[in-house]
């Protein structure tokens, strides 16, 4: 209720807009009517994706059962969009599907109540959710690697880790979206698919064991290699890098093994060290939480840091090695803008090295030369890992 000087005062300020307006020609303007805004109004993406999209992972370590996936356009910085998801969870796709594979663990109550873990299938032209997997209560829940699941080459199975903490491997038939086998795998840690169906795990014993599966998704064989990974002395990375058949591991001080899966079993190769020996004397070491990016033409970079020492494996990297595989030979070496979480690379005859920087942004490099290309801000909390859509 107005008091009579608040009474007086209205009247002082309407006669006010009142003499203006007539100054002004003798009328009020006008306000423009807004239309109403249709609602559903849902932009869809084009698909396919280009080669420049990417999705960056935010673990949300401040607040772990909330984390996500944002979806990003590398080359023109725009932000495309974003998929939640619960604790610890990964991201894994099938291009001819054009589907999104999340894996994640939730509970009703938030942080407490009935523990679920899903598969939770999205669509990529909407980043819609399409239908929910459910999983034995069993994933394992650690801070995420890429090898924890994965999609079979032929795009048929899609293959979970599980650790509680008897480990074993859940295969979710594709075509169907449900559930039909898991597999033991006792004492041995992640997988790697293999070209001919399939997977191997690395093993407490220091060597692998390869599983042989149908087209049910059921193990047909089981194939135990000698020991070859030297877990004591300079153990093998588990972040591994797939090129053309060939799994790339690489040991804490720099020896590059691969394992060849193009046959029923894989097969060991020689080794090779990514720093000459004036380099390693140097400490010269390979770093970054997940260091590695392949590229199917047979490059290979690898994030490195000088001065490494028992445990800076997972330390920022501050250059990124370019190799060709075959030859063997470095290529480029890229001193970084700002170190280095996380690498990957585009797909394509003009990839785009992709940096996750301890920063938190997104940088971009010509991933032939080195150069420095732009970055892209504002993608999270705590955004650890990239992955390239290829």
């Amino acid at each position: 209720m107005l008091g009579s000087s608040g009474v007086n005062k209205l009247a002082r300020l309407t006669t006010s807009a009142v003499a203006v307006a007539a100054m002004m020609g003798g009328a009020l303007p006008a306000i423009a009517e807004l239309k109403p805004e249709p609602i559903p109004n849902v932009e869809k993406l084009k698909v396919p994706y280009p080669a420049s999209y990417a999705v960056v992972h935010d673990f949300a370590f401040g607040g772990l059962i909330d984390s996500k996936f944002g979806l990003v356009d590398t080359a023109t910085r725009r932000f495309k969009g974003m998929m939640s998801a619960g604790q610890f969870a990964t991201i894994d796709w099938s291009m001819p599907r054009q589907k999104f594979y999340v894996g994640e663990t939730v509970h009703t109550r938030g942080s407490r109540g009935i523990r679920q873990d899903l598969v939770t299938v999205y669509d990529f032209e909407n980043l819609s959710v399409l239908k929910e997997i459910e999983l034995p209560p069993k994933r394992m829940n650690v801070v995420v690697n890429k090898s924890a699941t994965a999609v079979t080459p032929d795009d048929q199975f899609m293959l979970v880790y599980n650790m509680n903490p008897a480990t074993s491997v859940t295969v979710i038939d594709l075509d169907s979206e449900e559930v039909v086998s898991e597999i033991q795998t006792p004492g041995c840690m992640l997988l790697y698919p293999q070209s001919r169906g399939g997977f191997f795990t690395l093993c407490g014993n220091g060597g692998l064991v390869s599983i042989g599966m149908d087209d049910t998704g059921n193990e047909t064989s089981r194939w135990a290699s000698e020991p070859f990974n030297d877990i004591d002395n300079d153990p093998l990375s588990e972040k591994a890098a797939l090129i053309n058949d060939v799994w790339y591991f690489i040991t804490y001080k720099g020896e590059v093994q691969p394992i060849d899966v193009s046959g029923v079993q894989p097969q060991i190769l020689p080794r090779w060290w990514l720093a000459s020996a004036a380099e390693r004397a140097n400490n010269w070491r390979p770093a970054g939480w997940h260091g590695k990016a392949p590229h199917d033409s047979g490059l290979l970079w690898v994030a490195m840091t000088p001065d490494g020492y028992n445990g800076s494996h997972k330390d920022p990297a501050s250059h990124v090695w370019l190799y060709d595989v075959g030859s063997r030979e470095r290529k480029t070496e890229i001193e970084l803008k700002v170190p280095a979480l996380s690498i990957t690379a585009s797909d394509g005859e003009q990839p785009k090295l992709l940096v996750v920087n301890i920063e938190g942004s997104l940088d971009v490099y010509d991933g032939l030369s080195g150069d420095y290309i732009h970055s892209i801000n504002a993608l999270g909390d705590t955004p650890y890992i990239v992955h390239a859509i290829d």
